[in-house]
Order: C-alpha cells, then sequence, then structure tokens
C-alpha cells in the first residue's frame, strides 16, 4: 500500500474518534457547563501537545529551518485569527449564531481542517510520526467531540443536533485529509515539513485564542458561585 493512501487511512480514523464523544455524551443525561470547560481543557492540552512533542520535531527532522519553521507557525497563527474574525463577523450577522454552542462547533471545524493533514502530511515524512500523530489526535478528538457534543446539549440541543454539529467538525477534518491526499502526492519533504509547521501554528494559536480562554471563564464563574 502507497504511503500517501496508508496516510489518508489514518487521518480517516483520526477524524472518526470525535464521533466517539459524541455518543459517551448522548448516553449520559444531564451535562453541565464545568463539564463542558474540562473537556475543552483536554482538547487544547492534546492539540498543544502534538504540535510540540510530534509535529514541530518531524519539522526539525525534515531538516527545515529554525527561521521557515517559525515563519509557518506566525503564517498558522495569523490565519486562524482571520479565520476566527470572520467567524465572529459571521455570528454578529446572525445575532450571535444563537448560542455558545455554535461558536465553539465552528472554532472547532477551523482547527480541524488542517488538523486533518496533520497524519498524512506527517506520515509522507516518516510512518511511525504519522502513525503516533493520528493516535495522539484520535485520543484528542475524542473530548473534541464531547467538547462540541456536551456544548450542544447544554444549550437546549436534541441528540441527533448533537451528531449534526459533530459530523461537520468530523468532515471538516476528513476535508483536510482529502486535499493532501489529492495533491500530496507532489509534496516533497520541505514542502511537507512547511504544511506541518502551519498545522502546528494553528493548533497552537486556536487552543491559547479559544479554547483555554472559553474554558477558564466558565471555571472562574463556576469558582465564585
Amino acid at each position: 500500500m502507497e504511503t500517501l493512501t496508508v496516510g489518508f487511512l489514518l487521518a480517516i480514523s483520526a477524524a472518526s474518534a470525535t464521533l466517539i464523544g459524541w455518543a459517551l455524551i448522548a448516553l449520559k443525561k444531564n451535562i453541565s457547563e464545568k463539564f463542558v470547560a474540562f473537556a475543552l481543557l483536554l482538547v487544547a492540552g492534546a492539540m498543544i501537545a502534538v504540535s510540540l512533542g510530534q509535529i514541530l520535531p518531524a519539522t526539525i527532522e525534515a531538516n527545515l529551518s529554525f527561521y521557515e519553521i517559525l515563519l509557518w507557525l506566525i503564517i498558522g497563527t495569523a490565519l486562524v485569527f482571520l479565520l476566527t474574525r470572520t467567524d465572529d463577523q459571521i455570528a454578529n450577522e446572525k445575532k450571535r449564531l444563537k448560542n455558545s454552542s455554535w461558536i465553539i462547533m465552528i472554532a472547532i471545524a477551523l482547527h480541524n481542517f488542517p488538523e486533518g493533514m496533520a497524519p498524512i502530511a506527517s506520515t509522507l515524512v516518516d510512518f511511525k510520526t504519522g502513525l503516533t500523530t493520528a493516535i495522539i489526535l484520535a485520543l484528542h478528538n475524542i473530548p473534541e467531540g464531547i467538547a462540541i457534543a456536551a456544548t450542544a446539549r447544554l444549550a437546549g440541543y436534541s441528540v441527533s443536533k448533537a451528531f449534526y454539529f459533530t459530523a461537520i467538525a468530523t468532515l471538516s477534518e476528513i476535508l483536510g485529509a482529502v486535499t493532501v491526499y489529492v495533491f500530496g502526492g507532489g509534496f516533497d519533504e520541505i514542502s511537507t515539513a512547511r504544511l506541518l509547521a502551519l498545522v502546528a501554528g494553528i493548533m497552537i494559536t486556536i487552543s491559547g485564542k479559544e479554547l483555554i480562554p472559553y474554558s477558564s471563564r466558565i471555571l472562574l464563574r463556576e469558582r465564585k458561585r
């Protein structure tokens, strides 16, 4: 089996783990904001861990220079700010979409697209790195699915609507994998390393800008009660 195909299958498997999170919530009757906050912190921690522990070391092993790595990290960070700014504008036009469950689903879906690229792109560099990345992403996709579904249920949406939200985020990640699968055959080692650095920048920034602050606000509010 070709390396590109193996990476694609790993990426699809990792993305599908998000639905496990929804299934766990579907079986749970009472969802609290505190539970959602902890789930989001798990998501943020997992994304930062995979970026620093797996993706960035892979770019270094591919002999990408420090300045190039820094450049693509900055581009990834800028992309998150651009997309979330657009997201805020969309939310304002639609009266902020109705509630925070939409915002969280959109934020996670935004980062899931490049996240879907990570397993397949890292597999093109090294199979072991690709496999490890896929496993870690699958493990973090479970609390990610929990975060999306739990927030939707907390907002009063049905189990089927929560599945719809979770499926959007899952499909976004799959679309990222499809993008690399279609164009990945032409990626050389340096191009792949640049892609990985971009993905790391997006994952770290979405954690620090969106997920951690949101969770902190909820936990601080709960603590004051």
